[in-house]
């Protein structure tokens, strides 16, 4: 098998390791439960991996706060679509269309605002966004037409786009290997709230206040938490001081030009992620060492609250660059099975939608709204056996395998969750369209979300294991997926209904979920064959990422 340098043959405990295999627990350790901090910290107090527990505390609870706000943004329309209806002469096939806008704008704001993180940090890309759904949402609470309604839903989701993969790229900043399932986890249940509870309130308020006040609520927030993201986000985006202490990586490309391209793919895995020698866990370098040179000083609250923190990649090549990892396997996988969930959540938060406010539930909006609570314990449920339970899990597999970590070893758990997630779509078809009492399709839901938060999450955590260096690419291309793939779900949905019966389009959505869920099967049988024979291409890729940053 090739090496990931092309120069020969690869074995586990060799001094070359396809991508994503690391060593997570020593030989003297095998029996002990502490796993090695992968990838290897560098000696800068500054960089955001050897940051204390509570600075990553704070920094990624604005995160999930954010992450809160964009979801609740997306979701909360549906709601409010009875009242919408009545208030402005809005059939219910244009507000499914409007949210067809919405999915549009979130498959292309990610093709341009990752890109800005990438070159310019991710605190102003979180600043931005916010701002921009702020601004939005002020303008929804006030909206009169029906062009109104399709412009706020595309900028909504031209906003909300960078949540996945600049959350995903602040996970990998910020965390070790055996602690991203569970922050993957905690992402996920901010994404439920923003997809259940907190539109469960708004419905409350909507049927007591109207659907305008709720969207003012929802601005107020937003505009909150935009001030606290200007004065309390720290950038994540970490970036190597030269000898001097100064502003790094401009040396770092330098030093990676005149060592060729073996070098270069060294210090861009580490301006990114972990490179080769980190998976050995062989201690960091920098061009100028860490046993050469005293580590800087920690910055001021000023230098960490800095606006921009540039690197010289060109922007538009970094807009084309996600194309390179689009079909990597374990990229694809992802990509497909978040497209899929999120295709079977727009079908199902539709159909609630249009179903239960009409005999013989006759629910308003409140009650609406309230039908998030079960599949939100469901995803909370899922999000942490897919998270907490995978990273208590892969320390043991990794003993057993000579203290070396497959990325594949998270996909060992997933049969559960890919049988309740079928299982729960075809119940809730089943119930809704024998009028049966709300309790079964909301019990269907709450299994359907167990499974969508257990895939989700252990999905999400699988592509930065495996391609660290690479994840805002990587996920850059999940979002445009995704999007792309549930756009054309809402123009749909009402012919599909009316022509197939609710019954019978759960049942197709259904056993296409089992199928889809399933292709973890393969991935676990022939994923370390896989990435050990595209391991050359990934090298490619990393020296094309390093030739960005060249002068």
């Amino acid at each position: 098998m090739a090496s990931p340098n092309g120069r020969g043959p690869v074995t586990v405990g060799s001094e070359d390791l396809p991508p994503g295999t690391v060593l997570l627990v020593r030989d003297s350790d095998l029996t002990g439960s502490t796993p090695l901090l992968v990838p290897t910290p560098s000696s800068d107090p500054n960089d955001p991996l050897n940051w204390s527990p509570l600075r990553k505390t704070v920094n990624f609870t604005i995160v999930f706060a954010v992450s809160v706000a964009v979801f609740t943004t997306l979701s909360v329309q549906t709601v409010y679509w009875q009242q919408m209806n009545l208030d402005l002469h809005i059939s219910f096939e244009h507000l499914n269309n409007a949210q067809s806008a919405n999915l549009a704008g979130l498959a292309v704001g990610c093709i341009f605002f990752i890109p800005l993180a990438r070159k310019f940090g991710r605190r102003p890309t979180y600043i931005l966004s916010t701002a921009i759904m702020a601004a939005v949402a002020w303008w929804c609470a006030r909206m009169q037409s029906l062009t109104e309604l399709y412009l706020t839903n595309l900028f909504h989701g031209l906003a909300g786009a960078t949540n996945e993969a600049l959350v995903q790229m602040t996970i990998a900043d910020l965390f070790f290997v055996h602690q991203r399932g569970t922050l993957n986890a905690l992402y996920l249940t901010a994404v439920m709230i923003g997809s259940f509870l907190t539109p469960m309130a708004a419905g409350v308020q909507a049927q007591n206040e109207g659907w305008r006040w709720s969207y003012y609520t929802l601005a107020i927030f937003l505009t909150v938490l935009f001030v606290v993201c200007c004065f309390a986000y720290e950038e994540t985006k970490y970036v190597v001081p030269d000898a001097s202490g100064a502003s790094d990586h401009d040396a770092a490309a330098a030093a990676a030009a005149a060592a060729g391209p073996q070098k270069s793919d060294a210090q861009e895995e580490r301006h990114d992620g972990e490179d080769a020698k980190s998976q050995r866990l062989e201690p960091h370098t920098s061009p100028a060492s860490d046993h050469q040179r005293r580590p800087p000083p920690l910055k001021t609250y000023r230098q960490r609250l800095r606006l921009i923190t540039k690197t010289p990649e060109p922007f538009w090549k970094l807009l084309y660059f996600p194309v390179y990892v689009a079909f990597l396997p374990h990229v694809f996988f992802t990509s497909l099975q978040y497209a899929a969930g999120v295709a079977w959540l727009v079908i199902s938060s539709a159909t609630i939608a249009m179903v239960l406010p009409f005999p013989p539930y006759n629910f308003g909006p409140a009650a609406i709204g309230y039908m998030g609570v079960a599949p939100f314990i469901g995803n909370l449920v899922g999000s942490f056996y897919g998270g907490v339970l995978s990273d208590w899990a892969i320390t043991r597999l990794a003993r057993r395998n000579k203290g070396y970590f497959e990325p594949e070893m998270r996909l060992y758990h997933l049969l559960p969750p890919a049988l309740f997630m079928a299982g729960g779509l075809i119940m809730q078809g089943a119930t809704f369209q024998r009028e049966m009492h709300w309790i079964y399709p909301a019990v269907g839901g709450a299994f359907f979300a167990y499974g969508l938060g257990a895939i989700g999450d252990t999905s999400f955590t699988l592509v930065i294991d495996t391609y660290r260096p690479i994840t805002g690419e990587a996920f850059v291309t999940v979002a445009f997926f995704r999007n792309a793939v549930s756009v054309g779900v809402p123009f749909g949905i009402t012919r599909w209904m009316r022509n197939m019966g609710l019954q019978n389009m759960f049942l197709v959505a259904g056993f296409v979920s089992l199928f889809i869920s399933l292709l973890f099967v393969p991935l676990i049988l022939w994923g370390k064959r896989i990435r050990t024979a595209l391991a050359p291409q990934y090298a490619w890729i990393l020296r094309e990422q390093a030739k960005l940053t060249a002068p």
